[in-house]
């Protein structure tokens, strides 16, 4: 190897660039003061001081309690075994930690209460917007609150979202649906999204909003009427920022509260919308 490729190398053992020339000018002048070394080598004396005292602690470089200090390189196959020697305790040392290091982390970090970066999101496209819909579904845990026009609910049956509604009902979460004033036919539609309740109310807006508490919530704007499940036009806005999305799950409570409950009427019998 030629110089350079020789000062890279020694990179390796925790040399910069500094260091191996320091080190190797030593092997090749001999015991040498440290003005003489920095003149010889045209490096900085306060430079080829530091460099000399990083090498000391590597156990490459000795020094002489004279006046003026002599500074000595320790033999290369010396040096470098010195060196791996260190680290290869160093490794043993950290194996033995690791574990207990990474248990007592966990430890600490489970008992902290982690605050999640808040998220905003406009999701594009109506297939898209009733896939995250689903997504929000099949994470639940507490009670949903869909609220939306009917026709926002008529199509969301042609989605995966009833069969998410119903296997988080299977786990005991509770979902409420909250419309505006439908037609018997138009609520008998809507109730096969199968909810743990429907209520019919006055809205704030012809929008849609899907919130969990603490959780996420997924908020439009005004919806357009058309049953085309591609529309590209139709957007929202997804967070999971808490104060958001309790604001508007406080909302959704209010008018929930202030709704009716209503009956769907089917055929030959009288079916209550709500679970039991």
């Amino acid at each position: 190897m030629n110089t350079q490729q020789i000062i890279e190398s020694l990179a390796y053992f925790g040399f910069e660039d500094i260091d191996s020339k320091v080190y190797m000018g030593l092997l090749q002048t001999g015991p040498v003061s440290v003005g003489s070394l920095s003149s010889r080598l045209g490096i900085d004396r306060g430079k080829t001081y530091r460099s000399l005292s990083k090498l000391r602690n590597l156990g490459v470089v000795s020094t002489t309690f004279s006046n003026p200090t002599l500074c000595s390189a320790i033999e290369p196959i010396e040096a470098l075994t010195t060196i791996l020697e260190r680290k290869q305790d160093e490794i043993v040392t950290m194996k033995s930690l690791s574990e207990k290091i990474s248990q007592d982390i966990s430890e600490i970090v489970k008992n902290c209460d982690v605050q999640e970066i808040s998220s905003f999101l406009i999701i594009q496209g109506r297939s898209n917007i009733y896939s995250r819909i689903g997504k929000i579904l099949q994470k639940a845990s507490g009670t949903v609150y869909i609220v939306a026009p009917q026709e926002d609910l008529m199509r969301m049956y042609h989605t995966t979202i009833p069969e998410r509604i119903q296997l988080i009902k299977e786990n005991g979460v509770e979902v409420r649906i909250l419309t505006e004033s439908v037609s018997e036919k138009e609520l008998s539609f809507i109730s096969r999204l199968n909810p743990s309740e429907i209520r019919m109310g006055k809205l704030p807006s012809k929008s849609r909003m899907v919130v969990e508490e603490n959780k996420q919530l997924i908020m439009s704007g005004s919806l357009n009427g058309s049953m085309d499940l591609n529309d590209d036009g139709d957007s929202v806005m997804h967070t999971n920022s808490i104060e958001m999305v309790n604001n508007m799950y406080s909302l959704c409570t209010l008018l929930w509260n202030k709704s009716k409950e209503i009956e769907v009427v089917i055929p030959q019998r009288v079916k209550r919308v709500k679970s039991q």
